[in-house]
């Protein structure tokens, strides 16, 4: 994860990173039936990390001495483009994802190219085409995936427009497929 101060890549970096471990957290029963976080995983490890760098908390407190939190980006959307680069990677390659955060973006990007017949256009449109299924389905197990093959479409697309009044662009190429989700646009 590499986040820049500016809207170009650059050695002057806020945040150089690279996260390994286990893909999901380990969680422990607890005696009322809820499960407890005892080890976190790729996932939780970058949630924290991009945090800071995804939110800005007002310079003065409003009336309850609180500090306001704004998302400059939809929760929804980053969780659901990095989890969809974990999905569908192609794991036969030995290149990291890619979580870019810049000025105006954040850019995700997964190795490998769009598997089988799938394009950017179907990808749009809802269909599937799961690269990796035995990781999809220890994903749902775990309960990171709520559905199958529409996070695009029912996430990332709408919480896109309708928080930050901006459109993701999706490329793809033989060696990866990027996500680019702009900065919220000021009213």
């Amino acid at each position: 994860m590499i986040v820049y101060g500016s809207d170009e890549r650059s050695y002057q970096t806020l945040l150089d990173t690279i996260l390994d471990g286990p893909l999901t957290g380990r969680y422990l029963p607890d005696p009322d039936g809820t499960k407890t976080l005892v080890d976190a995983g790729l996932i939780e490890r970058f949630t924290e990390i991009i945090h800071p760098f995804i939110t800005i908390e007002s310079a003065t407190p409003d009336e309850g001495y609180r500090r306001i939190k704004t998302w400059l980006y939809p929760q929804g959307a980053i969780r659901e483009a990095v989890i969809n680069a974990f999905c569908h990677r192609d794991w036969t390659r030995s290149v990291e994802i890619e979580v870019s955060r810049y000025a105006d973006r954040i850019e995700i990007i997964s190795p490998g190219a769009l598997p089988n017949t799938m394009t950017v256009e179907k990808m749009i449109s809802g269909q599937r085409s799961p690269r990796n299924p035995l990781v999809v389905e220890m994903l749902r197990d775990y309960g990171y995936v709520e559905s199958r093959g529409m996070g695009v479409r029912t996430k990332i697309i709408p919480l896109m427009r309708s928080e930050n009044k901006t459109d993701p662009i999706f490329d793809a190429t033989e060696d990866y497929v990027r996500i680019v989700l702009p900065l919220r646009k000021q009213a």
